[in-house]
């Protein structure tokens, strides 16, 4: 199956909406796969934390190009079913992109976050039965995914949002009214183009509705709401350990302590859990 990929797979593969990576992680990954006793652990694991990375990944182990019959949703899979000549042309692509583009820096705080959080959900996953640590890994990660694609779009999206956020209006309302759309519409609609698994895709699209949990509806059930209050969770201990005012906890916290019957002192004790992860890493 390892068999090199033409290029046109490749950029067919990028085309549509392009979620910029960290330059950072990029750099990284460029060096590991140039090295000559390059560890495709160490490249899939260097992916893993990079949703601009990770994504067009498993969209490309999924293509008809590779013909699985399967649905690839892990990392590690995607990277040995394609083989390291078939990630390292992928890469590359991408690098080529991102140089052409804007300047990669302002991305660099956005994945540091979204990485932690995801580090933190699939962490936290294994408390609650009913998660998957796999799925919550990917919802923590590209929960936000959208952000960085309306930022590239729009160029008064940055200043948009921080003149009207404060005022207190919140994100969603303030994209919908200034760039018709919103960042969990637009990465619903990236996250479905990348096959992501459904349950994760339905999370990211509704993780700002204020009424997911007290008004549930035919849009979640159950599964998907709890890999939202997941999110939340983990966004949460991500922005103590940033040391970030997380305002969504404010608006949201309660409503998914009460989804997942756990009390502010079992949160606080799981929070201080994390912290330590976190900081022990």
């Amino acid at each position: 199956m390892n068999s090199e990929l033409s290029l046109s797979a490749t950029e067919q593969t990028l085309n549509g909406i392009f979620i910029p990576p960290c330059p950072t992680m990029l750099n990284e990954l460029m060096r590991e796969i140039k090295n000559s006793d390059a560890s495709m652990e160490k490249i899939a694991h260097l992916i893993s934390k990079d949703a601009g990375m990770l994504a067009p990944l498993l969209k490309l182990a999924n293509s008809p190009f590779i013909g699985l019959r399967t649905k690839v949703t892990s990392v590690f899979h995607a990277a040995s079913v394609l083989g390291i000549k078939n990630v390292a042309n992928l890469v590359h692509n991408i690098a080529l992109r991102q140089s052409l583009g804007e300047d990669g820096q302002q991305f660099e705080k956005f994945w540091e976050r979204s990485s932690i959080a995801a580090s933190v959900a699939e962490r936290m996953a294994a408390r609650f039965p009913t998660l998957s640590r796999e799925e919550s890994y990917l919802a923590a990660l590209f929960h936000d995914c959208g952000i960085p694609v309306l930022m590239q779009k729009f160029p008064d999206y940055r200043e948009t949002l921080m003149t009207q956020g404060a005022k207190g209006i919140p994100h969603c309302h303030i994209e919908d009214t200034h760039f018709s759309t919103n960042h969990a519409v637009v990465g619903n609609m990236l996250t479905r183009s990348w096959a992501l698994p459904v349950r994760v895709c339905t999370a990211i699209r509704y993780h700002h509705d204020a009424t997911i949990f007290t008004s549930p509806s035919a849009h979640a059930g159950d599964d998907v709401r709890d890999l939202i209050g997941l999110i939340h969770m983990a966004v949460c201990v991500t922005d103590e350990h940033l040391h970030v005012r997380d305002k969504e906890w404010d608006l949201h916290g309660t409503d998914v302590l009460a989804h997942f019957e756990m009390t502010d002192q079992e949160f606080s004790e799981l929070k201080s859990d994390m912290l330590a992860f976190l900081n022990d890493d």
